[in-house]
């Protein structure tokens, strides 16, 4: 029976080595945002050419619970963040001298910042999956640029 073990244990090992692989072409996990801290959001916002999201937040805040409950659980959120942005969580309790930084003064709030870490323009409070979605894709566009969000938006929503 112990030689039975031997000749088996090799195969059993390959068999679960088979099962846990992850291939380099598989989708990456969209269920859920890939949270930074804020250095490591700076550094891959630069890497990777892509804008920086800040989620300002309290552990006390309820605002703040709902959020991390509803919007960044969406799977349309999530998608469109984990591809377009690096993406941080920044705890004002922790980081109160980033909070200061960055004019935090309640919780929700949410700072967009370009690939080189300027800031470009901060949301207060609660934001909801399809707001989110919209604000998102005028900054990751680059519609800044050229069109304030409110004129951006009518223009969208005549369409």
């Amino acid at each position: 029976m112990t030689n039975l073990r031997r000749r088996l244990l090799p195969v059993l090992l390959l068999v679960l080595a088979a099962f846990t692989v992850v291939r380099a072409d598989e989708e990456p996990d969209n269920r859920f945002v890939d949270w930074l801290s804020y250095n490591e959001a700076l550094a891959t916002g630069q890497g990777r050419q892509v804008p920086i999201l800040l989620h300002f937040m309290a552990g006390w805040s309820d605002a703040h619970r709902r959020m991390m409950r509803e919007t960044y659980t969406d799977p349309k959120v999530v998608r469109y963040l984990n591809e377009n942005f690096a993406v941080a969580q920044v705890d004002i309790e922790r980081l109160p001298s980033l909070a200061k930084k960055f004019k935090v003064e309640s919780v929700p709030t949410v700072w967009f910042l370009d690939a080189d870490g300027r800031p470009l323009t901060a949301v207060n409070g609660e934001v909801g999956p399809e707001k989110m979605l919209r604000i998102t894709e005028y900054v990751n566009k680059k519609i800044y640029l050229h069109t304030d969000y409110q004129t951006w938006l009518d223009k969208r929503r005549g369409r």
